[in-house]
């Protein structure tokens, strides 16, 4: 019989972890990215049944699953996506506090590693609320490498397996997942200790991928494919190449003008070594500070009694997860010169791993000489962990939803049978527009309108405004333009940074 109260920090992390996420997705009253528009396009796309690629864009299982929720329950695109969120969110939960346990941790350990995670501000606080794809991806992965570990652990067969489902799952989410599939297995080569049972370590977790390889090349010739009909897995084969170009074509430029410009003389020829450095800094701070800075804290002083907490096993691949996920965040910065943290959120689960070991070896254990030390690193960390999580739950201040307001205030402003112009591809989908893309209309498209006459078939305009000189100076001339129209009211982004300026049109 189980005994239920034995295991009561796992119900609260769950149910902690639930009403969480819940709470997040209510205080955004809707708001969305534009990447979410793309993906709701493209799920109605879908949902109408349209199998082709949207706007260019073929990578479409997360749009599909949206699509597939919205035509069996009937609801609404958005709501659907919510669902979806709860869905990975607590899958990613469920996996995190699986991994812990598969690394030797108890159920207060797992307990500790949700409460790192739900006082994450990125993770938690900025991607959990957008109909990402990018939760599902992480759920998958941290899954599959759960399996991963199982594998090396006890050397069975079916974990390989499950380990290449999930992997599989993940890449269907996001492309970087097929880069984990096919690196991460490297670990059993520090793991195989005896020679009789490498081959099978080192084997085993690609055999899906090698059976796969095997009928690909007979697939293509049959279906007349070739590379260029593989969408973004060409990706995978062109990746380097990329990096290639941008290195030769953008960074050395770059380059050049620190050398000249900014470094001079004496120290022109240190310019690559400061770039390279800079690059490579980037890449690490965003690996360390994607689950906030509680975790990274707690690693790095409790470095030794980790080691010694965490099953050997599990702690040689997780720790060769961590270099992949930075290999692989310092291989995007190269190829687009940016590094979005999500990319690199793998690292921080490792992160948020490892550290509740450490809390509860300083929680649990019998107290050392160094006592008060601990007690100060407890508290700081508890202090970031808990103004991360309230940051998350509590409700957005007023300029939060200065786009949805805007929306809502023309709509009840808009006489039955007019129109209203919104400039923002999320206003457009706030007012339930017709889709018309994922970007914003810029001056050049407005002043286009105002030519050729059609802005006359509107009663209201919806303008997005950065308060900037040049937008200052392209408004001006814009409203110098614009003939029957005055401007209604403004709405305040944060710091009134942003604006949109509502114009009515006079009769």
């Amino acid at each position: 019989m189980i005994n239920h109260r034995k295991h009561l920090p796992l119900y609260l992390a769950l149910a902690l972890a639930f009403i969480t996420c819940c709470r997040i997705i209510v205080i955004q009253h809707g708001w969305i990215t534009n990447d979410s528009i793309l993906y709701f396009g493209m799920a109605q796309h879908f949902a109408l049944g349209d199998p082709h690629p949207f706007e260019g864009y073929s990578w479409g299982f997360y749009p599909a699953l949206i699509a597939c929720l919205h035509t069996v329950t009937g609801l609404g695109l958005q709501t659907c996506a919510n669902l979806l969120i709860v869905v990975f969110f607590m899958l990613l939960v469920w996996g995190l506090m699986r991994m812990v346990s598969i690394a030797g941790g108890n159920d207060w350990t797992q307990f500790y590693a949700v409460v790192l995670l739900l006082g994450s501000g990125y993770i938690v606080g900025n991607i959990l609320p957008m109909a990402s794809r990018d939760l599902g991806y992480w759920a998958m992965m941290i899954h599959a490498v759960n399996q991963l570990i199982l594998f090396y652990q006890h050397g069975r067969w079916k974990h390989a397996i499950y380990w290449q489902i999930f992997a599989l799952l993940a890449t269907l989410f996001r492309i970087e997942g097929a880069v984990q599939w096919l690196v991460l297995p490297l670990a059993g080569f520090m793991i195989a200790q005896h020679a009789s049972g490498r081959l099978k370590r080192i084997a085993a977790p690609y055999s899906l991928l090698i059976v796969g390889g095997l009928i690909a090349p007979f697939v293509l010739l049959a279906m007349h494919m070739s590379l260029e009909d593989l969408g973004r897995v060409k990706e995978l084969f062109t990746g380097f190449q990329d990096i290639e170009m941008n290195v030769t074509q953008d960074i050395v430029h770059r380059v050049g003008i620190m050398r000249d410009a900014v470094i001079g003389e004496p120290f022109q020829e240190y310019a690559w070594f400061t770039f390279l450095l800079a690059y490579f800094s980037i890449a690490t701070l965003k690996c360390l500070s994607v689950a906030g800075w509680a975790p990274p804290l707690l690693v790095l002083a409790e470095k030794h009694s980790i080691k010694k907490s965490v099953q050997p096993v599990a702690y040689q691949v997780l720790l060769f997860l961590l270099f992949v996920s930075w290999v692989i965040g310092c291989l995007i910065t190269f190829k687009v010169n940016l590094l979005s943290a999500r990319y690199v959120a793998l690292f921080g689960f490792v992160l948020i791993v490892f550290s509740s070991f450490a809390v509860h070896k300083l929680l649990h254990y019998p107290k050392n000489n160094k006592a008060y030390a601990k007690k100060i690193l407890l508290m700081l960390v508890a202090l970031i962990v808990l103004g991360g999580f309230i940051g998350n739950i509590k409700p957005k201040s007023a300029d939060f939803y200065y786009e949805l307001d805007a929306v809502a205030y023309v709509k009840s402003q808009l006489p039955a049978g007019q129109q209203a112009f919104y400039s923002s591809a999320k206003q457009r989908f706030y007012a339930d527009a017709p889709y018309d893309g994922r970007f914003d209309h810029e001056w050049d498209y407005l002043a286009k309108l105002v030519a050729d006459g059609r802005i006359a078939q509107y009663s209201y305009l919806v303008i997005k405004f950065d308060d900037t000189a040049e937008e200052q100076a392209r408004l001006k001339a814009f409203q110098q333009q614009l003939a029957g129209f005055q401007l209604d009211k403004t709405f305040y982004g944060h710091k009134h940074r942003k604006q949109l300026l509502v114009f009515k049109r006079i009769d």
